[in-house]
């Protein structure tokens, strides 16, 4: 278990020119509890190409807001992952629903035990987005655009406990 202690120093001005400050200490361990999405696998990297055994199993996980339904070697595209980097090894752990030929396992809300193994291939930006307004007959136009930071998962392993 790794234990991260950090200190924030909030300062205020106030309307007389008086400063007051604030401090608060947080404290974050690495230990996985049932709020936690996802957990990265200290130490665990993949090298090299990986090859996946298909098995007839499949799962459905909830990831950064949005449900996955995965079998073993599926590739998933999400919003970025921060704290993880390529060939990181990461753990699932919001299990929503488990299944296979003969029986399916509904999680009330997540599935106890249950987690999906994922090793990031890759984190990209997705293509541009471009954001076009236009006033009519005002000669007011604005253009905006973007690229979405992207994450990469590739499914190994699906665990029951």
């Amino acid at each position: 278990t790794t234990t991260t202690t950090t200190t924030t120093t909030t300062t205020t001005t106030t309307a007389g020119g008086q400063t007051e400050g604030q401090t608060a200490e947080t404290e974050s361990t690495g230990e996985t509890t049932g709020s936690q999405l996802f957990t990265v696998l200290h130490g665990e990297r993949v090298a090299g190409p990986i090859s996946v055994e298909r098995k007839p199993v499949f799962a459905v996980v909830e990831l950064a807001g949005t449900q996955y339904k995965v079998t073993p070697d599926d590739l998933i595209i999400t919003e970025k992952l921060s704290g993880v980097d390529v060939n990181d090894k990461i753990r699932l752990n919001k299990v929503l629903l488990l299944g296979n030929k003969t029986e399916t396992v509904i999680g009330r809300p997540a599935v106890e035990g249950a987690s999906v193994v994922a090793v990031v291939e890759e984190q990209f930006l997705d293509g541009k987005v471009l954001v076009f307004k236009k006033r009519r007959r005002k000669n007011s136009r604005r253009l905006n655009g973007h690229r979405q930071p992207l994450t990469s998962l590739r499914v190994i392993d699906i665990e029951d406990s």
